[in-house]
């Protein structure tokens, strides 16, 4: 059985962030509602230790985006590295880091799957092959903070769940079963 690099990246990661762009929706009508001002919503954090909310969001895009480029073997887009400081800048972050993903075909990023990938970190420069690099560094890291911010959002009182998480696909698949 072969795998596509591309099956196990792009749509995942399309699915992982048009759902969060849709809860940030939810949280900027909470924020209204609840008077709550939305710079200090995007500051919030678990721990002193933890990033903010606008850093979960904009990891979730820059990693994303930088696996997509890496696997490629395309220059990635310029990412504005500033943590934004209300919703509808994250959403707009969210959208140009979707957009990007559209921009990318499949057939791009296909190969070898044991090919070298180079991924620069704060600890090093570390070598991957691209499969490996996608199922253990790339997929943890952009899950890890779409999840970091969910759980951001309804810890402060915004009304989701794990459907919401899931995104459309799933909530398709719910919506086909109620109507069976």
């Amino acid at each position: 059985m072969s795998i596509s690099i591309y099956a196990i990246s792009v749509p995942a990661y399309h699915q992982m962030l048009s759902s969060l762009d849709v809860v940030l929706g939810r949280a900027a009508e909470f924020a209204n509602e609840s008077g709550l001002d939305e710079g200090e919503f995007m500051g919030r954090r678990f721990a002193p230790d933890m990033l903010t909310l606008a850093e979960q969001i904009r990891q979730a895009c820059v990693h994303s985006t930088l696996a997509v480029a890496r696997l490629a073997d395309i220059a990635p887009p310029e990412i504005n590295m500033d943590p934004d400081g209300d919703i509808a800048s994250a959403q707009a972050r969210i959208a140009a880091t979707l957009g990007f993903f559209a921009s990318v075909s499949a057939d791009q990023m296909e190969g070898d799957p044991a090919r070298d990938v180079q991924v620069k970190t704060r600890l090093g420069e570390l070598t991957f092959g691209a499969l490996e690099h996608l199922v253990h560094f790339a997929n943890p890291q952009v899950f890890f903070h779409v999840t970091t911010a969910y759980d951001l959002l309804r810890a402060e009182g915004v009304q989701i769940g794990k459907i919401d998480f899931m995104g459309k696909p799933m909530q398709d698949k719910v919506a086909a079963l109620k109507q069976a």
